[in-house]
């Protein structure tokens, strides 16, 4: 298998981040640096010395959208946290690829784990770098993923075990219309796949940049299935609604993924309005997954033991509509599973033992840090 950066035959370029729709408002700009960042938030020179030098191993970027939903003087933002490089990325620990990717791909775009699913990268871009990425060794790179399209297209037209897809990246929403428009219709053309996901977290941090010729190329190839990353309930604006009921319009099911992240909503009260509010809005929650160990995002883990008294205190107070399974992607990428009792097979120290979906066992570090109250006031 060839590696990202080298050509084949007549390449598709998606390296070229969307620019703005002609005829609509521009959407707002990125901040990329800590003197930029700086203008915004307040940063003591620590902090400024902290995110050059992240920023000299893993991608950094914000929209200015979604810097302004930051509470400026709390350092404790559960939107600055996700968005914002700290000290803490430095640590060590974790791995660049924890899911195993590399040996799952079949091109450097393509991988397949599942039967009958492959997961297609798209994009290696994103509006924002969340700090927790599981693909920080590919993301905001510089690399074209449009290289390895036609390869990519020729593995799955001659498969006819591919039922579905599931378009990432980076966004898929970050390469311009008309070549998202290719994609599904070529894919749309091999009638053994079924279903069509596309994962984006595009409409939350950043929902100006979705546009009409979005919503245009996803009504043709309706229907589609919208898999959107939000993981707090100050992340549900106004625009992001607006771009809900716009995916609903050119008939996309919706559903959600939120990722348990330490001192942001690693709470009951805080997932219930998060769960129940998607919910009102005609996105159903899908996953709550445990984070992946990812070198630079382990300050992130909770254990795993509170994320089930989460999802037990959750079925006490949630409607159905509003619970999503709780799971973890097996390090070494031996799949997602359940996080219950029935596949917790042992533990020995901070190592717990859980049984993947081919009944072998793998190890999931359950090493996550205490978290505090988030003074949010949702509990009272």
């Amino acid at each position: 298998m060839r590696h990202a950066g080298q050509r084949t035959e007549e390449p598709i370029s998606s390296l070229k981040i969307l620019n703005d729709e002609e005829g609509s408002p521009p959407a707002l700009p990125f901040v990329y640096s800590a003197e930029a960042l700086s203008k915004f938030i307040s940063l003591d020179p620590d902090q400024q010395d902290a995110i050059i030098q992240v920023c000299r191993t893993h991608p950094f970027r914000i929209p200015l959208f979604y810097l302004k939903l930051i509470e400026i003087d709390n350092p404790f933002c559960p939107i600055r946290q996700q968005a914002v490089p700290s000290a803490e990325e430095l640590q060590g620990g974790g791995s660049d690829d924890p899911l195993n990717e590399r040996d799952i791909s079949i091109t450097p775009v393509l991988m397949r784990r599942y039967t009958g699913r492959a997961v297609f990268l798209i994009s290696s871009e994103c509006a924002m770098y969340c700090r927790f990425c599981n693909r920080k060794r590919m993301v905001g790179r510089g690399w074209d993923p449009g290289e390895f399209f036609e390869e990519s297209f020729r593995y799955l037209s001659g498969d006819e075990t591919i039922r579905e897809i599931i378009l990432s990246g980076g966004d898929p929403f970050m390469i311009p219309p008309d070549l998202l428009d290719k994609v599904l219709s070529r894919l749309r053309a091999m009638r053994h796949i079924k279903t069509i996901r596309i994962s984006t977290r595009l409409p939350v941090v950043d929902p100006e940049r979705m546009t009409g010729k979005h919503f245009k190329v996803l009504k043709k190839h309706e229907p589609l299935w919208i898999v959107i990353h939000i993981n707090h309930p100050q992340e549900i604006t106004p625009e992001f609604l607006e771009n809900v009921k716009r995916f609903r319009s050119a008939g996309s099911a919706m559903v959600s993924q939120t990722v348990l992240l330490r001192n942001i909503n690693d709470c009951e009260h805080i997932l219930l309005k998060l769960f129940e509010t998607l919910v009102s809005a005609g996105v159903k929650p899908y996953y709550l997954f445990q984070l992946d160990e990812v070198r630079g995002g382990q300050h992130f883990k909770v254990r795993l033991e509170k994320g089930v008294r989460i999802m037990k205190a959750l079925r006490a107070k949630a409607s159905g509509l509003a619970m999503p399974q709780y799971a973890v992607d097996l390090t070494g990428g031996l799949g997602k599973v359940p996080v219950d009792y029935a596949y917790l097979k042992a533990r020995k120290g901070k190592k717990a033992y859980i049984e993947g979906m081919l009944g072998k066992t793998g190890t999931y570090m359950d090493d996550g840090d205490e978290s505090r109250c988030k003074q949010c006031g949702l509990c009272k």
